[in-house]
């Protein structure tokens, strides 16, 4: 065998050695955050208006778009602005 094999199979292992140290330390941080800290409350979102804010227009609009997307089956039970 000679030298640019034994170079590769190196290289190969030094490659495959180091992904090994990143996913145990990864997992091993994963672990002790996991463990040790609490996770952090759930927030809710916070509400500007209702449906009843949005203009008509825009709700026929929508309204049409969903009823043409799905073919009549589908309803729009609900409007959020984002």
């Amino acid at each position: 065998m000679g030298l640019p094999f034994q170079v590769f199979i190196l290289g190969l292992l030094t490659v495959f050695v180091v992904l090994l140290v990143v996913v145990y330390t990864g997992r091993t941080i994963i672990w002790f955050v996991n463990r040790f800290f609490e996770p952090a409350p759930a927030q809710t979102p916070v509400r500007t208006g209702s449906t009843a804010a949005l203009k008509k227009g825009r709700v026929a609009a929508i309204s049409a778009a969903v009823h043409i997307v799905t073919r009549g089956k589908g309803k729009v039970a609900k409007i959020e602005k984002l």
